[in-house]
C-alpha cells in the first residue's frame, strides 16, 4: 500500500483540487490521510466527498506543516508514503512512476522524486527537472539538490530509521529531512515534470524572517556535518549556504547583512557566478524580479 499524506490548514477549494489529482492517479491500493491543522473552516463536506479512501485526523491547534506531516506517518499504513501540499497537484502516473523506480531500485534505495512547475503569484512560471541520483549526501549538503515534498516518495521504514520532519525548525524542515534520508539510502528520480506547485501570497516562502531564522538553523546542522570534511569540500558547502541567507536577507530589504554573506560566499568559494550577480543586486537594490534577471535566473544557478 501507498500513503499519501496532505496537511492542510483551511484552503478547502484547493483541497479539493489535490484529492482530484489523487483520485486520478493510475497506481493501485492508495489510501490518503489529510492532517487538518486545526483549520478555521470546516473540511468534513470535502473529505466526506471523496468516500472512505480518505482519513481526516484533526489537530487541536495549529502545530505547522511539520508536525502535521508528522502525525500523517505515525498515522499511514503503507510500505511507501507520498507527501502532497494542498496547493498542490499531481500528473495520474505520478504515484505508479514513482513506484516503478523503488522497484527497479535495490534496497538502499530510500527516496524517489520527480519534476515540477512552479506558478508564482506574480504570475511567472518555472520549470525544474530532477537532476541528482545515488549517493547524493555531499551534494545534499551544499544545496537542497531533491525537489519540494509534493515531489517526494520514501519508504516507511527509511522514515522510521532516520526520523521525520523536525518540528523546531521555523522552515526549511524537508531539506533537513533530505540530508538525513541521503546521509544513509540512495536517491532517485522520475525524469519528467509531474507536480504543479501553486505558490500562495501567506506562503513560509513570503515569510523571509522564517525563511532566514530557517537558513541559519539548518546552516549550524549543516557546518557539524561537514566539519570533518576537506576544505575544498567544505568551503563549497559553507559559501552555497552563505549565498542562500544572502539572497533571502536581500529579499527581506537587509541589504548589509546580505552583502555580509554574500561576501562571505564568495570568499568561501569564488568560483560560482551567481553569488557575484547576487552582490551585485544586493549592492545596488536591483530588482530581483525585472524581466531581464527573471530570465537569467532560469540559466544562472
Amino acid at each position: 500500500m501507498i500513503s499519501v499524506v496532505i496537511p492542510v490548514y483551511n484552503q478547502p477549494e484547493l483541497l479539493t483540487e489535490a484529492l482530484e489529482g489523487v483520485r486520478k492517479q493510475t497506481a493501485e491500493n492508495l489510501e490518503v490521510v489529510v492532517v487538518d491543522d486545526a483549520s478555521e473552516v470546516d473540511l468534513t463536506q470535502v473529505i466526506d466527498g471523496f468516500g472512505d479512501w480518505i482519513r481526516l485526523i484533526e489537530h487541536e491547534h495549529n502545530r505547522g506543516a511539520a508536525e502535521a506531516r508528522n502525525t500523517g506517518i505515525k498515522a499511514a499504513s503503507g510500505d511507501y508514503i507520498a507527501f502532497l501540499d494542498a496547493d498542490d497537484t499531481w500528473e495520474p502516473t505520478k504515484i505508479k512512476k514513482q513506484l516503478d523506480a523503488f522497484e527497479r531500485g535495490g534496497e538502499d534505495l530510500g527516496l524517489v522524486y520527480t519534476g515540477f512547475v512552479q506558478y508564482e503569484t506574480d504570475g511567472n512560471e518555472w520549470i525544474r527537472y530532477p537532476e541528482a541520483s545515488g549517493n547524493i549526501y555531499l551534494d545534499e549538503l551544499e544545496r537542497d539538490r531533491v525537489h519540494p515534498t509534493s515531489t517526494v516518495m520514501v519508504r516507511r521504514d527509511v522514515l522510521e530509521d532516520v526520523g521525520g520532519f523536525d518540528p523546531s525548525l521555523p522552515s526549511r524542515q524537508d531539506y533537513d529531512l533530505w540530508i538525513r534520508i541521503t546521509e544513509h539510502y540512495k536517491v532517485d528520480y522520475v525524469d519528467e515534470i509531474l507536480v504543479d506547485k501553486r505558490e500562495q501570497p501567506d506562503s513560509i516562502s513570503k515569510d523571509f524572517d522564517s525563511r532566514i531564522e530557517g537558513d541559519l538553523e539548518v546552516f549550524e546542522k549543516v557546518r557539524k556535518r561537514a566539519s570533518n570534511l576537506d576544505f575544498t569540500t567544505r568551503s563549497r558547502i559553507f559559501s552555497y549556504h552563505h549565498h542562500v541567507i544572502g539572497r533571502d536577507y536581500e529579499s527581506n530589504g537587509d541589504r548589509w547583512q546580505a552583502l555580509k554573506h554574500l561576501g562571505l560566499a564568495i570568499l568561501r568559494y569564488p568560483f560560482r557566478p551567481i553569488s557575484y550577480v547576487m552582490f551585485v543586486i544586493a549592492l545596488f537594490g536591483i530588482d530581483r524580479n525585472g524581466r531581464l534577471l527573471t530570465f537569467a535566473k532560469q540559466f544562472i544557478r
